[in-house]
């Protein structure tokens, strides 16, 4: 029974004190404003939590208290608790501070979709005045669309040559860093014949209205210079094949990846050849040649 009380004690001693701290509390009385920290914010759906930063801009003498809402914008707009969520609406910059942050948490589906789009707009404030950028356009990028960066990484080049004798190599797919030229459009292929200076060309295509896409390796590009095979000086070597007997450098080769991303196969019996190039032209010798070519991981 003592025991009861003096907890009880204690529980009501607590709640007063916190109450009276809550009485004290003041906002900022002093000349300040208060925006969001950046005019757009881009992330991917399956970032997980993100922070859009609040900023403080003067001598603050107390806290300032930020409250945001938001709205649903652009041509496919990303709709709160369904495609991400808030996790408060409102945070307090104490006033050793210059930044808070409101936190919220993307909604990874596997939909491939437009980019969607929402703002997040200053409410209303306790302590500061609204500055000038009082909203944020936020953009959720989607990351199911994103076979550019799937495709990526180490695979195995399976192939047989033209006397139906085996080939195979590991060869890595390398892509352009988002927001660097190329990126979504073109890869480089290195390790062919097994050596890693060997760097081929292979474009990316891919339509999100009908949800189909296919890799090119282009006939006609330079993949290794300054080669020495024994000929005399160097040589370049470059991609092509044969038709009607006579060096062809049209065109290219297709080839299209599984529903997994672990298997990339190319059009079946189109030989490639690595022709040796001399002073921009063919010297009539080749590298390799291969044929039924499919990568697989």
């Amino acid at each position: 029974m003592k025991f009861k009380k003096i907890y009880a004690l204690l529980l009501a001693t607590a709640v007063f004190a916190g109450c009276s701290q809550e009485d004290e509390l003041s906002w900022n009385s002093s000349d300040a404003t208060v925006s969001m920290g950046q005019a757009e914010l881009v992330t991917k759906e399956n970032k997980g939590m993100v922070n859009v930063p609040v900023v403080v801009e003067g001598e603050l003498n107390g806290p300032v208290e930020v409250t945001v809402e938001v709205t649903e914008v652009g041509e496919n707009p990303a709709m709160e608790d369904v495609h991400y969520l808030v996790t408060s609406m409102t945070v307090v910059i104490p006033a050793d501070a210059t930044e808070g942050k409101i936190e919220f948490k993307t909604v990874d589906d596997a939909d491939i979709n437009e980019a969607r789009t929402f703002a997040m707009n200053i409410k209303s404030v306790n302590g500061a005045k609204v500055g000038e950028v009082a909203t944020t356009t936020v953009t959720l990028k989607d990351n199911d669309s994103q076979f550019y960066e799937k495709l990526q990484g180490r695979w195995k080049w399976n192939a047989v040559d033209a006397n139906g004798n085996s080939l195979s190599w590991n060869v890595n797919i390398i892509g352009a860093e988002e927001g660097e030229e190329g990126y979504d459009e073109v890869f480089q292929v290195t390790g062919i014949m097994g050596y890693d200076w060997t760097s081929m060309t292979m474009f990316y295509n891919y339509d999100i209205a009908t949800k189909t896409g296919y890799v090119y390796i282009p006939f006609g590009y330079i993949f290794a210079e300054g080669v020495n095979f024994g000929l005399g000086g160097t040589q370049d070597v470059a991609t092509g094949t044969v038709v009607d007997g006579y060096i062809n450098f049209d065109g290219g080769l297709i080839g299209t990846w599984n529903d997994d991303f672990t298997e990339i196969t190319f059009e079946e019996n189109k030989i490639m050849y690595g022709f040796l190039i001399d002073n921009g032209q063919p010297n009539g010798y080749t590298w390799f040649n291969c044929l039924n070519i499919k990568m697989s991981k």
